[in-house]
């Protein structure tokens, strides 16, 4: 089998600056071959596509770097990072005949987008960004020991983000203005009727009964024949190959939660807990590019106190503001 890239100029990322790109319309031709079941390319190729030169240490890290890009890999592990911000894997990255081998979906669907900024699918230029505050209504949402809910907060964090969106000439739209209960397919449908150019999902976290987790995590839909984050196993199902509507923003997808859980972590100084997948219901059906963002922990006692902060919950917005704004000068062309 043989994936196909297209030929651009790459783009770089580095904190969150953007280097210049133009696509070609050419590809480049990735061989592949079949390694414990599963589709890899050589590490190798990967670096000559991708212009990085590569070190591996003695702990069987894998450093791929350049002048302006540093990816971190590990044999025998899904746990990447790709300027700073935590990815995993759809599959272990693999060590067979002598060769370090990287999935090739992890190749085409997170690393491509990423560096080169190619097949990015969303309409120009941005205007109509809906936000999804979750839950509502007899829906509360995470618990905190201080009080605090979920659907309180994801309305809150809301309508700051949408006052500064607004700012930017942005026209906001939010799923919910109130405290009201509003069904997952309500949501992405409200999306597609305004015809929604963003959707971004706003959340808190909870590991209840587990106080220890802490920190942001912002997730985007799994590409087909993938496996979401959260997959113990090692086998692919027949739900890892379902194609959703929005698949077809799967690069916009992975670049605008990159932005976002970038500038979380920069500008709030919160734990880095990466990019990650799922099928969630919110994202699946949506005509434009979507995340889900976790903005915290409620059950852990530090982000619970912060969260209660009225000047938290403002980086925070500010935050995810900046990350749109990032992904926007990134993507236009």
């Amino acid at each position: 089998m043989r994936y196909r890239l297209p030929l651009g100029l790459m783009g770089v990322w580095a904190a969150c600056a953007i280097g210049a790109w133009a696509g070609l319309a050419q590809s480049i031709v990735l061989k592949t071959r079949h390694v414990y079941g599963r589709e890899y390319v050589a590490m190798g190729d990967v670096m000559k596509v991708f212009g990085l030169k590569g070190q591996v240490s003695r702990n069987r890290t894998v450093m791929l770097t350049s002048s302006q890009v540093r990816v971190r890999l590990t044999v025998d592990s899904r746990e990447a990072e790709v300027q700073g911000v935590k990815y995993w894997l759809s599959a272990p990255l693999a060590l067979h005949s002598q060769q370090v081998w990287l999935p090739a979906i992890d190749v085409v669907k997170t690393l491509d987008p990423l560096l080169r900024r190619t097949g990015l699918a969303a309409a120009w230029p941005l205007r109509t960004i809906v936000l999804d505050p979750g839950h509502g209504g007899p829906d509360q949402g995470a618990h905190a020991q201080n009080g605090l809910l979920e659907k309180t907060l994801t309305l809150d964090l809301a309508k700051r983000l949408r006052g500064l969106l607004a700012q930017k000439g942005y026209n906001v739209l939010l799923t919910r203005n109130d405290d009201r209960e509003v069904s997952l397919d309500s949501r992405s449908a409200f999306a597609r009727a305004r015809k929604a150019d963003l959707f971004v999902s706003m959340h808190f976290n909870s590991s209840a009964p587990s106080t220890e987790p802490r920190g942001a995590e912002t997730f985007c839909l799994t590409p087909s024949g993938a496996q979401s984050t959260s997959t113990k196993s090692a086998a692919l199902s027949a739900t890892d190959f379902l194609t959703f509507a929005g698949n077809r923003f799967d690069n916009d997808n992975v670049v605008l939660a990159h932005c976002i859980q970038q500038s979380l972590v920069a500008r709030t100084g919160t734990v880095e807990r990466g990019v990650k997948r799922a099928r969630f219901e919110v994202l699946k059906d949506q005509t434009c590019p979507g995340v889900l963002v976790e903005s915290g922990f409620l059950s852990n006692v530090s982000d619970a106190r912060l969260i209660s902060q009225s000047s938290h919950r403002d980086r925070l917005a500010a935050a995810v503001m900046a990350g749109i704004e990032t992904y926007r000068k990134a993507a236009n062309r």
